[in-house]
This record gives C-alpha cells, structure tokens and sequence, in this order.
C-alpha cells in the first residue's frame, strides 16, 4: 500500500515536475547561449527554438497544474454577487464548461499533431527534432486541465460532504 500511495503523489506532480525540468533546460540552454554570444563571440542556432519549445510545454504544464490547484482564469464577480447556492451551481456550470473545453481543444490540437507526424516536419534549426513534440504539450496541457478541473471537482464535493455530515453530528 505504501508503494502506491507513493506512486500516486508522484503521478499527482507532474505538472511540477515538468515545470521544474523545462525551467532548468531553460535556464541552462539560455546561458549557454549568452555566454558564448557575448564571451566567444559565436552562438548555437538551437538554443532560441529550444527556449520556445520548452517554453510552450511551460505553460501548457502550467495550464494543468493551475487548474488543479483552481487557480485559472475566470470572472467570479457573479457568483461572489450572488446567494450560495445559485453560485455553486454557476461554478459548477463553469468547471463543466472548462472540462469541455479542454477535452475540445486537445482534440483539435491532436489533429494538428497527426498531421504534423504526416508531414515529418521538423524544426530548420533543430533537424532532429519533429514539430509534432512540441504541440502534443498542447494535447496533454488540455486533458490535463480537464482532468484536473474534474479531479478538483471532486475533491470539494467530498470536503462539502464530509463537512456537512460533521455538521450534523454536532
């Protein structure tokens, strides 16, 4: 058991995870490319189109991570206007709405990724590396925001309904 839950606070940090690593490919992709343009006098074609790449799978780990944390980007004037209970069902209405949206995105970012793997298209200053890597960020940034959306769901139905039943023991 101890094995699992192990695994499963691992798998819960992804998003970090990968935060973390891009950051520091970043971080070292882009010094590297400062200090030989600026101290030797050259510079790596590839460091620019890295930093982009890895900056696109940035924000799309950032997409999820904020989503399970409830931290993205939405108007709460309304609910926080309203009674209690219509504003729990406006939330909800909008996470919905958010998962939706995320699981309609990621299949339109797919269809981009496929074609991409048709096309064999790759990056002019990194020839190695196919194009399609960097939209598939794309694809598992929005299931990671529907997911996550559901995820976090969940978690406060439960918190509400164990702190409701507490309430009624008392």
């Amino acid at each position: 058991m101890h094995m699992v839950y192990r695994l499963t606070y691992h798998l819960d940090r992804w998003e970090e995870y990968l935060l973390f690593l891009f950051m520091l490919l970043m971080l070292i992709a882009l010094s590297m490319q400062v200090f030989t343009r600026y101290v030797l006098g050259f510079s790596f074609s590839w460091a620019e189109q890295f930093a982009r790449i890895g900056f696109v799978w940035l924000t799309m780990a950032g997409v999820s991570l904020a989503a399970k944390k409830g931290m993205h980007l939405k108007v709460d004037f309304l609910p926080q206007s309203l009674p209690r209970p219509l504003a729990a069902k406006i939330c909800f209405f909008s996470d919905i709405f958010v998962v939706f949206f995320g699981v309609f995105m990621a299949n339109l970012i797919l269809k981009t990724v496929l074609m991409q793997m048709r096309l064999h298209q790759v990056f002019p200053s990194i020839p190695w590396l196919p194009v399609w890597t960097m939209y598939i960020a794309g694809v598992l940034g929005m299931l990671g925001l529907s997911f996550r959306t559901l995820q976090r769901m969940m978690l406060e139905r439960r918190a509400r309904s164990v702190s409701s039943g507490k309430a009624g023991e008392e």
